[in-house]
């Protein structure tokens, strides 16, 4: 039988592990009563599953929670940052998987067995868990938008994206019989689309190929945005021949439904925030005391805590590439555009480098003083990146 969970879940999209702001939130949400947590694959490249793997396991060791009373729910089938990276290097060898969507030279897109294989591989190393309650595609019609843009036919198209859903479905159906999931779905920004909409995901078909698979399918989940601006899930009648909504329909099929974005909204003129966020004062003189506290930091490490005999030529290298963060702040802080771009950088740029600085961290550097040195760095650059947000929240 499918738990309940609490109506109000904690999301996680710009969380990351290091920041002790993010770990006091969730654990503060987990201990008043939340338990239902929204992390992905691709949510801070890893790093939002790693901090809720040690906010879990922490609480559940100090018998505060039970991991069965938690509906954790994840996501996979972004390809960003390292990762890119990683699949690019494939890719020149030959050894790429199959179905990778090539969206842009900074996104690509995969939900084939294979890759879902070895993203659940990295995710529970990252949340360190015995199971997963719910596995969701994350944004499949990446594949129509794809293709929209080409001269493929339409219908055809539509068959190639149903068929790669139902090859992922049956995927996951084997992951259920395993233990590894209790249940599966899909995370759509399409599902509450016109139906004629190039881009539009039925929810209506993906439910026939879970039960074409098995009548006693795990198919459990939608997710979907729904705000004051983004209603198309309740006005947009796009299922059965255009007599039910999307969430009409869900219900029918007793199916749980997640919302993303209810407190801001993606608009024809960008993004409408429908929520007002805590602001702190922005005091510029702090501010730069800050960005020259961390490049003497960064300086400090490269010229004195490590070396390339140390490390060896090519990790030294790596480091120093990621040691940047104090440098690029001084010379873009006032041409990061909006708050929102911002966080979109931080997403994007800065939380996978910190990423990288904290695997660094745990698999190169032996010395505890070195450790608690860039321990130090990756702490007093968090506070960098949030007095540079505190600039764009005026």
């Amino acid at each position: 039988m499918v738990k309940s969970f609490s109506k109000i879940g904690f999301g996680c999209y710009r969380i990351n592990t290091g920041a002790e702001q993010h770990y006091d939130s969730l654990r503060k949400a987990l201990l008043s009563g939340v338990n239902l947590i929204d992390t992905s694959s691709n949510y801070s490249m890893g790093g939002s599953e790693s901090l809720v793997g040690n906010v879990l396991n922490e609480l559940i060791s100090e018998n505060k929670i039970k991991r069965e009373d938690i509906t954790l729910v994840t996501k996979g089938g972004y390809i960003q940052g390292i990762l890119l990276n990683e699949l690019k290097k494939l890719k020149d060898e030959g050894k790429i998987f199959e179905d990778v969507v090539e969206e842009s030279d900074r996104l690509w897109h995969c939900i084939s067995p294979g890759f879902l294989e070895d993203q659940l591989r990295r995710q529970f190393e990252r949340l360190n868990t015995p199971y997963i309650d719910y596995y969701l595609l994350h944004n499949p019609e990446y594949f129509l938008e794809n293709a929209a843009g080409s001269s493929a036919d339409k219908y055809k198209t539509f068959e190639i994206y149903y068929d790669r859903i139902k090859k992922a479905f049956r995927y996951l159906e084997k992951q259920c019989d395993e233990g590894r999931i209790k249940y599966y779905g899909v995370s759509s920004n399409t599902f509450p689309a016109y139906s004629d909409d190039p881009s539009f995901t039925s929810l209506e078909k993906i439910y026939e190929i879970a039960n074409s698979i098995s009548e006693n399918n795990r198919f459990k989940m939608i997710q979907l945005p729904l705000n004051l601006f983004e209603a198309g899930a309740v006005r947009n009648k796009n299922q059965e021949n255009k007599t039910k909504t999307v969430l009409e329909y869900a219900d029918e099929k007793g199916l749980k439904v997640l919302i993303n974005r209810p407190l801001n909204a993606i608009t024809s003129k960008g993004l409408v925030r429908l929520a007002e966020f805590k602001t702190e004062a922005f005091e510029e003189k702090d501010f730069i005391k800050q960005i020259k506290l961390v490049k003497l930091l960064e300086e400090d490490m490269l010229g004195e805590k490590l070396t390339a005999d140390e490390l060896g030529e090519d990790d030294f290298k790596k480091l120093k590439n990621n040691l940047i963060t104090g440098r690029q702040i001084e010379e873009n802080w006032k041409f990061f555009g909006s708050i929102e771009h911002f966080n979109d950088l931080i997403r994007q740029l800065f939380a996978p480098r910190i990423n990288m600085l904290l695997d660094f961290l745990q698999k190169k550097i032996n010395d505890d003083g070195a450790k608690d040195f860039l321990n130090n760095y990756i702490q007093n650059v968090y506070l960098l990146l949030k007095l540079t947000g505190n600039y764009y929240k005026l």
